[in-house]
């Protein structure tokens, strides 16, 4: 009988920490990818000025290569265009903003740097750094010029930049699903 006691207990104990478990091995399988939630472009004085949520899920490759040193270079395109009805649309500015990704082994943190303004973020976990890797503020856009009477649409668009790995890398880079983290375009008109 006591057996029985210890044998269900044990049980109940084993189906309560798999019922705590799954949501995390639910959160744990999401598929690598890269994901614009929002993005606004404001304008102060005479600049605009970025705004925008970025989720990013890498592979497990990604994360390996990463923790063996390898740095992962992150760009995001901004363009604005002007639809018009008989020609071509009028592109206003294509500019890419790239981001890098490194992880250092001694001192165990992760190194969000914007390499356009030569900022360098340091944080403890991965998902941290991704999180400051994704959420962009007041980025300034200088080469979009202030146009009173635009109708212009922005879209914007992150990716992985394969280019940027080390050189024997890129072959296998090319051909593995894993690497290749890319988001859909996220597009909205541009209010003046």
């Amino acid at each position: 009988m006591p057996a029985i006691r210890f044998y269900c207990r044990l049980s109940f104990f084993m189906l309560f920490f798999a019922c705590l478990l799954l949501p995390v091995n639910l959160l744990a399988d999401e598929k690598p990818n890269i994901t614009i939630k929002t993005a606004t472009l404001t304008q102060q004085d005479s600049t605009f000025l970025l705004d925008s949520l970025i989720v990013y899920n890498l592979s497990d490759e990604a994360i390996e290569a990463l923790h063996n040193g390898v740095t992962l270079t992150f760009n995001i395109d901004l363009s604005i265009t002007e639809p018009r009805k008989w020609l071509w649309n009028k592109h206003h500015t294509n500019l890419t903003l790239p981001y890098q990704l490194r992880y250092h082994t001694l001192a165990k943190i992760y190194q969000v740097s914007d390499t356009t303004n030569n900022i360098r973020l340091n944080f403890s976990s991965l998902s941290a750094a991704l999180h400051s890797l994704g959420t962009l503020t007041d980025i300034p856009i200088y080469t979009l010029t202030n146009s009173p009477h635009i109708n212009a649409n922005a879209s914007l668009n992150a990716y992985l930049n394969i280019e940027a790995l080390p050189l024997p890398m890129r072959p296998l880079a090319y051909i593995t699903p894993g690497w290749y983290l890319r988001s859909n375009t996220f597009q909205w008109p541009l209010a003046q």
